[in-house]
């Protein structure tokens, strides 16, 4: 690899970096897409992190704040940031610190989407509604919960 390519591949490192937040397992992975030359990817990324450019544990709690502030339970955040490459035992630091009731996000959550919506559920609401909580990230006892306690209920 010439000294032009592995400029080029720093600046455009560099770019990135500067438009938003990477975890080090997606820069590498953008980083093979345009090169073959894993010792010098490394390198790379090493200076990245040197220099503070990269840091996952700062992109993992930039990354857990957003997904909290989405209305997503643990269940999802954590299965999106392994994908991200981020550590699960970093990520799983990193909610116990924030000490977040996931009872009371799923009830926000529950009724940012159903808040308006009748009372009275036959058992295919019901279930719509549960996969949707589901899909969200939230296990069976925090559903149940943000379901007795909508105020659609009352």
């Amino acid at each position: 690899m010439t000294e032009k390519e592995q400029a080029k591949l720093k600046n455009y490192v560099l770019w990135l970096l500067s438009r938003q937040e990477y975890s080090k397992a997606q820069i590498a992975k953008k980083l093979t897409s345009r090169c073959e030359d894993s010792g010098f990817i490394e390198e790379l990324i090493a200076w990245c992190e040197e220099y503070g450019f990269i840091d996952d544990v700062r992109y993992a709690e930039s990354f857990v704040r957003r997904q909290i502030n989405k209305g997503l339970g643990l269940m999802r955040i954590k299965n999106e940031a392994y994908q991200k490459g981020v550590n699960a035992d970093l990520v799983q630091t990193i909610v116990e610190e924030l000490e977040i009731d996931w009872y009371l996000q799923a009830q926000s959550a529950y009724n940012k989407k159903f808040a308006y919506t009748s009372s009275s559920l036959d058992f295919k609401e019901k279930a719509k509604r549960i996969r949707y909580m589901s899909y969200r990230g939230f296990n069976h006892e925090q559903i149940e919960f943000a379901m007795q306690t909508s105020p659609s209920n009352e």
